[in-house]
């Protein structure tokens, strides 16, 4: 600063002033916005995993799967599936799932593990050898893979000679 400069009254003197147009403005409100939703739906839990149960029962059995409708990489997911037969089970059970869907999954196993498996091109074949009582239950210990990016459809189903006797549908979302 020179001697023969005057001296501002304010710091803010030789700050210069902008032209804001209508629509720079909303496109900023927009986004203020925006980044508001995103903040509160964390907030609320809404991007966290969710975990949902579908029922189908046919040929004897009945199938309740606990699966993650929603879900986010890197997290744990449940999937429980529990098959009953009225009468109990005296022969191997043969579990059939898509294979494809499972790609988006770490696995850490199955529980319990099955006696053996096939696949096809397609889908996992697994056989159980057959609990006592009349329920199976079958878990898969897994996290979401941290580089799935996008969700997947499956089923699973009760496989008896050469045919699915029940089968149950179900949809993963995942969300960043």
């Amino acid at each position: 600063m020179r001697t023969s400069d005057p001296i501002p009254d304010s710091v803010l003197d030789d700050v210069r002033s902008f032209a804001r147009t209508p629509t720079i403005a909303w496109i900023r409100r927009g986004a203020v916005a925006l980044l508001g939703v995103i903040v509160l739906a964390g907030l609320t839990g809404i991007l966290g995993v969710y975990s949902m149960t579908v029922h189908a029962s046919g040929g004897g059995y009945e199938l309740d799967l606990e699966y993650p409708r929603i879900a986010r990489p890197g997290l744990n997911v449940p999937w429980n599936l529990t098959v009953r037969k009225s009468g109990g089970f005296t022969e191997p059970v043969v579990i059939a799932v898509e294979s494809d869907y499972f790609d988006m999954f770490e696995s850490q196993g199955w529980t319990p593990e099955p006696s053996a498996e096939a696949s096809d091109a397609d889908r996992t074949y697994m056989t159980l050898d057959p609990p006592p009582g009349d329920t199976l239950t079958l878990g898969f210990d897994a996290y979401v893979q941290p580089s799935s990016q996008t969700g997947a459809s499956g089923s699973v189903s009760v496989h008896e000679d050469g045919s699915d006797v029940v089968t149950a549908y179900f949809t993963t979302w995942l969300v960043p």
